[in-house]
């Protein structure tokens, strides 16, 4: 493992612990109690201040940016740390393990190294530019034969209202030809899950930059092919992905795509 995953390992970790102590502290409340205790806004807080802190000690003069914006002082610099404190946030409160934190380093603008972790499970997923993919140091790579009636394709539903009847129509059309889809509610796990044969596909209408990003580095060191809708470009032009082996994607894309050409 590089020293950058090394200390991105480490943070998730130190943030993971948080994020159990407030899980701890709230155990034995309702749903109802823990929106009220502000349960996942002091889990993502907690989880956001490791996770910066960690980092800016290890590498002071890198950028750490959130979805939220610029986090460090520093406006630009030759590397750049995208975070995501915790993916999954309703899954969270209903203590469905199936959540994530994100780490993404980019320098000069192109991808070097992701790692998604996931909190509950001590799981950790990791990627490096041309290095492979890997799960807890196990290299993955995408099956290329599978077939889309074996398959099983995940997705989640947009937070842009406008793109639900084009996200309904191309779920329809899928549902017809796989083996099963699912919504399981965390971007970037799903595509870590895409990686290690977990699932066969994901596909997500304005997906946020940290997931495109977690999407195309995996994708691509496992093997595996990540690109909008229309596979003619990278999913951070429009913020649509999909990602999947090379005979899938094209199969999917054919679903998919003429519903978002005709919005």
């Amino acid at each position: 493992m590089s020293p950058e995953l090394n200390i991105a390992h480490k943070a998730a970790l130190k943030a993971s612990k948080s994020i159990e102590q407030i899980i701890f502290q709230n155990e034995l409340l309702s749903v109802q109690k823990k929106l009220q205790n502000d349960y996942v806004d002091k889990a993502v807080e907690v989880s956001l201040n490791d996770l910066f802190y960690t980092l800016k000690r290890a590498y002071p003069d890198d950028v750490v940016r959130s979805e939220n914006g610029l986090l460090s002082d520093r406006q630009d610099g030759i590397r750049t740390w995208h975070i995501e404190p915790l993916a999954g946030t309703a899954n969270f409160l209903y203590d469905i393990p199936h959540c994530a934190i994100g780490l993404v380093l980019t320098e000069q603008d192109k991808l070097q190294h992701a790692m998604v972790f996931q909190p509950l499970t001590g799981d950790s997923f990791t990627a490096s530019r041309g290095k492979g993919a890997f799960l807890n140091n196990k290299r993955l790579r995408i099956d290329q034969n599978k077939e889309l009636a074996a398959a099983i394709i995940a997705t989640n539903l947009p937070e842009n209202d406008s793109l639900t009847a084009a996200h309904g129509l191309s779920l329809r059309n899928i549902n017809k030809q796989v083996a099963g889809s699912r919504l399981l509610g965390c971007d970037i796990l799903d595509l870590a899950w895409v990686a290690a044969g977990r699932l066969d596909g994901f596909w997500q209408a304005d997906a946020a930059k940290i997931t495109t990003m977690v999407g195309q580095l995996f994708m691509t060191e496992a093997g595996g092919q990540c690109s909008d809708f229309s596979l003619k470009q990278n999913p951070d032009k429009n913020g649509h992905l999909l990602a999947a082996n090379l005979k899938l994607s094209a199969q999917l894309s054919q679903q998919i795509n003429p519903n978002f050409q005709r919005r």
